[in-house]
């Protein structure tokens, strides 16, 4: 009986963690939906919209399409671009980079669309200075 209870305490306690982190908005699936994205996005753009520059491509553009055009495996994928509090977005002729900062979870997250990976997550404490999202992005810019 004793080892029954533990059992159940053990599975109850799993599922908390488990719920926990699903309920998360910048949870793992949306963490490598990001760059596999963007990625292809990236390349679509370059190739079906701009005319392989992609130097024209603005945020409010970028957000357009990611709503209409997104992919079922990526479900909320746009919603959670869009809810992000602050923003940087810069494009160049051939790739794009978009950084993100999400007050409740204290996140920064970047991606060079370049590449099929995200990029970069930065978590901050709650005392801990943010740094500007340009400059945060500009390294990821230059790769």
């Amino acid at each position: 009986m004793k080892t029954m209870c533990s059992f159940i305490i053990v599975l109850l306690l799993a599922g908390c963690v488990c719920t926990n982190n699903l309920d998360s908005r910048l949870n793992q699936d949306f963490l490598n939906d990001m760059g596999s994205e963007n990625n292809k996005l990236a390349g679509d753009l370059w190739l079906d919209y701009f005319n392989e520059d992609l130097s024209g491509l603005t945020y409010d553009y970028y957000l357009t399409f990611i709503t209409k055009h997104e992919s079922p495996a990526a479900k909320g994928f746009s919603a959670i671009i869009k809810d992000a509090d602050y923003h940087y977005f810069k494009a160049k002729k051939d790739l794009f980079v978009v950084a993100l900062y999400y007050k409740k979870e204290n996140k920064i997250i970047c991606d060079n669309s370049d590449t099929p990976k995200l990029d970069s997550v930065k978590a901050y404490g709650v005392n801990d200075t943010i740094p500007e999202l340009s400059v945060f992005a500009e390294k990821w810019l230059n790769r």
